[in-house]
């Protein structure tokens, strides 16, 4: 995931000393997080003029698959290429292209990544694993979904009644949602810790710190998941906690449900969702919408 901040300084701050990331790269104008897991990085910040989303990564098995992202990205009317496949020129290497969804979002899809070392968490340590899933902001979900159904293959797991839907590419819940909104934006971003305690626990860390949570600790019913929502001071955005997302075994069949929108907040202990909540995970409209970032 790739973000643009105004404040690089301290934008470090809040991931790396309270969110609990690492740091694994930097230079003038960007700063490589990782977490508890292989990848080279699971989030790029960049400075720049206002908070925007840089792009959203996604995983490839193959060099073939890759091409044959770009294959259907050349024959989707609403998508438009960025970079051709090509060797990566960012942190990690590897082979990927790059392209705009239907919303104005760079894409990237990638494959043969250069890992790196890392310390595996344990019981009891709260930092994140990975990110578990993000969710975005769209005025046209129809088009949204189908378009990533058709072009990268996803498919439906759950809704929340007409207006959140759920999907994902492996035996994960979601990896990605999508929720109608009256602009594109990035809604939330989740980070998956390693169990129930450990999610209280960086709950828990982040309260002590003084970071109140928007909206959590609480269980949803679609996808099961816990969550925990805090905003990052330095942009804007809205950060989650979460863990025991839901499995889909695929091979006894799934048929996705719809949800009503009372059932977001499972045990009851959360805050209201009002509006003030609800605002701010719609944010602004994304400046980065058409406006492919540089690296």
């Amino acid at each position: 995931m790739g973000l643009g901040v105004a404040n690089l300084a301290d934008a470090r701050e809040f991931y790396e000393k309270h969110w609990q990331l690492e740091v694994v790269d930097a230079d003038d104008d960007r700063l490589y997080l990782g977490a508890a897991c292989p990848e080279s990085h699971v989030l790029r910040l960049r400075a720049t003029d206002q908070p925007r989303v840089d792009l959203i990564s996604l995983a490839a098995d193959t060099q073939a698959d890759v091409d044959g992202v770009a294959e259907r990205v050349a024959r989707h009317p609403l998508a438009r290429m960025v970079a051709q496949p090509a060797t990566r020129q960012d942190l990690g290497g590897g082979y990927g292209l790059r392209f705009l969804d239907c919303d104005g979002r760079t894409v990237e899809v990638a494959t043969e990544v250069v890992g790196r070392a890392f310390e595996p968490v344990r019981a009891a340590d709260s930092r994140p694993k990975t990110i578990s899933h993000v969710v975005f902001n769209t005025p046209d979900l129809t088009a949204t979904r189908t378009f990533y159904e058709s072009v990268l293959g996803f498919k439906v797991s759950d809704w929340v009644e007409d207006f959140f839907c759920f999907m994902r590419t492996g035996k994960a819940h979601h990896i990605l949602a999508f929720t109608r909104s009256a602009h594109a934006s990035l809604n939330h971003v989740a980070f998956e810790v390693h169990g129930l305690d450990e999610f209280m626990r960086a709950t828990g860390g982040m309260m002590r710190r003084g970071f109140q949570p928007v909206w959590g600790p609480g269980r949803h019913g679609v996808g099961n998941n816990t969550f925990s929502y805090f905003q990052d001071p330095s942009s804007g955005f809205v950060m989650e906690y979460t863990t025991e997302l839901q499995l889909i075994d695929d091979e006894h069949g799934w048929v996705p449900k719809v949800y009503p929108a009372n059932d977001i907040d499972r045990w009851g202990t959360a805050n209201e969702l009002d509006d003030a909540v609800r605002s701010l995970m719609r944010g602004r409209p994304d400046p980065g919408l058409w406006a492919p970032p540089p690296v």
